[in-house]
């Protein structure tokens, strides 16, 4: 098995030691306690991720497609759509830079491959990593309103300002992740200083900004801990206070309903709080983990045992992959509407009348509740 480092190790010790946002492999300490990391960047960039990202793939096209139906059309619908589109680009952006050096380790040397990677793969990494964890935002601040804010719904919580939110999103996603492109530059071999050396030469590196003091500061405090971890509070408070208020609303109205009323209602209550449960802890830990791991990265605490930091990033990194993954599943798992319209999507089940009727009454005495999440 090749071990070889294979994720955008540049050359020379300050960029080499540089752990960029959110996926750099750590290579900086040589000897036998980093043999174990050095393998498990391996599998997790030649085997484990990319068998995530092929999943993923199908599974987000899936999701698009369904998300898309007219039966489904809501503001949290399109949030969802949107993020299934960057949580494509983040697997495919993964490949291209992450995991086709560790399949391939010379392919560093390839002059095409180096401007690519400077210029468009490094870069759109970061930005679709940045853009799925703020439309996860956005996604909640819908709920939230839905929840909490009912009498403004109608008029923040439609498809027009979804497309606007969405919108504002993107651009915005870009504009604070231009500095990543300016983070690598390609080298040419007229670039590189002549020497005795016959070895071929990585056809991209660091630039002084980059490797240097703005590019440390862009990286930790901006990208770390304002694009990421605090979204990860955000989205943890919302959804805290989303379960609350569902919880007071259905104990508030409990005694005014029928025995046959509560029980739809506690239904409908364990079924928003399954969604939301599930994704947003796949969410927190994921990301969480990784934005963990990777200030201990930048930082390098003097007490802390680097082979095992490297060890843990290769899991960590790992994780928005699982994190851009997975949401297919935690549709199918926990919402139920969901995973009709996927059957019928294929046909597997046919819509009658009469359940069209039920759901139609349901959906209408339910709406708000529904709309929130999707379901």
């Amino acid at each position: 098995m090749n071990t070889t480092p294979s994720l955008w190790t540049a050359s020379g010790p300050d960029t080499a030691s540089h752990l960029s946002s959110g996926l750099m492999n750590s290579t900086a300490v040589a000897g036998p306690d980093m043999t174990m990391a050095r393998q498990l960047h391996y599998i997790m960039s030649a085997i484990v991720g990319p068998i995530l990202c092929i999943l993923g793939f199908i599974g987000n096209l899936f999701s698009v497609a369904v998300w898309c139906r007219p039966s489904m059309k809501s503001s949290t619908a399109r949030y969802l759509t949107g993020q299934a589109l960057a949580d494509i680009l983040v697997l495919l952006m993964f490949l291209v830079c992450d995991s086709a050096q560790a399949w391939s380790p010379h392919i560093i040397y390839s002059l095409s491959y180096g401007i690519f990677f400077s210029y468009i793969g490094y870069p759109m990494l970061f930005f679709a990593v940045v853009l799925s964890v703020w439309i996860t935002v956005g996604l909640t601040v819908d709920r939230y309103i839905m929840v909490c804010w009912i009498t403004s719904s109608k008029k923040y919580c439609n498809e027009k300002r979804a497309y606007l939110g969405l919108a504002l999103i993107t651009i915005n996603s870009f504009i604070i992740n231009l500095p990543h492109f300016a983070s690598f530059v390609h080298v040419t071999p007229e670039d590189t200083p002549t020497n005795s050396s016959t070895e071929p030469q990585q056809t991209f590196r660091m630039t002084e900004f980059g490797g240097g003091a703005g590019g440390q500061f862009y990286e930790f405090w901006i990208h770390c801990i304002i694009l990421i971890l605090i979204p990860w509070v955000s989205v943890l408070t919302m959804n805290i206070m989303i379960i609350r208020k569902i919880g007071q609303s259905n104990k508030k109205t409990a005694d005014r309903k029928s025995r046959d009323s509560v029980k739809k209602c506690r239904q409908s209550e364990n079924q928003i709080t399954r969604l939301l449960l599930t994704v947003t802890f796949a969410f927190l830990v994921f990301i969480g983990l990784q934005c963990i791991i990777q200030c201990f990265e930048m930082q390098k605490p003097e007490w802390a045992d680097r082979a095992q930091v490297s060890s843990a990033f290769a899991f960590a990194k790992t994780g928005i992959v699982f994190n851009s993954s997975l949401n297919f599943v935690f549709y199918c798992l926990s919402g139920r509407r969901f995973r009709k319209e996927f059957l019928r999507l294929f046909r597997l089940v046919k819509k009658d009348t009469h359940s069209s009727s039920n759901e139609d009454r349901s959906r209408s005495s339910t709406k708000r509740s529904t709309s929130s999440t999707g379901i």
